[in-house]
C-alpha cells in the first residue's frame, strides 16, 4: 500500500534508502527538507511494515527508487495527473517503467543525478551523497 510518509517513517525509510546512491539522493532531500514542506511530498510503498519503494516529489521533480523494480504504475499515473514533472530521475529500470506514461519526454542516461530545480528555476541544494556517479548511471526523463 502506498501512502504519504511522515516523521514516524524516517527510520524505516533510512534503512531502505541508505544502500544505493539513488536512495541516498532521496534520503538527503528528506533529511534536508523534512516531511512538512509544502513543495515536497514523500510516498512509501509499504507491505506488512516493509518498505518496497519510495517516491519523492519536490517542486516539478520526481525521484523514484524501488530496489526490486516493482514500481507502482497506477500510483505514478495518479501523481503525474496531479502535477506533471519536468524531470523524473532514479534507477534506470525504475525510470523505464514510467517512460510509457510520459511518451513526449526525452529519455537519457547520466553518470550523476540531474540538476533539480525549484519553482523559480534555481538549482536545489543536494548533499554530496546525491552527486556521486554510479556504474549503472541515472535514468532520466526530461520534458
Amino acid at each position: 500500500m502506498i501512502r504519504e510518509c511522515n516523521a514516524s517513517d524516517l527510520e524505516t525509510l533510512e534503512a531502505y534508502l541508505k544502500e544505493e546512491v539513488y536512495g541516498k539522493a532521496i534520503l538527503s532531500l528528506i533529511e534536508k527538507n523534512g516531511f512538512e514542506q509544502a513543495a515536497q511530498s514523500v510516498y512509501g510503498d509499504f507491505e506488512e511494515g516493509v518498505c518496497k519503494g519510495v517516491y519523492l516529489c519536490i517542486y516539478k521533480n520526481l525521484l523514484l527508487y524501488c530496489k526490486e523494480n516493482q514500481v507502482d504504475i497506477d500510483f505514478l499515473e495518479q501523481i503525474v495527473s496531479m502535477q506533471v514533472p519536468e524531470v523524473v530521475a532514479g534507477r534506470p529500470d525504475n525510470v523505464n517503467v514510467i517512460s510509457w506514461l510520459l511518451t513526449d519526454y526525452r529519455q537519457e542516461k547520466a553518470a550523476a543525478i540531474p540538476e533539480l530545480l525549484d519553482q523559480e528555476g534555481q538549482p536545489l541544494e543536494s548533499g554530496e551523497e546525491c552527486s556521486g556517479a554510479v556504474e549503472k548511471g541515472w535514468g532520466i526523463l526530461l520534458k
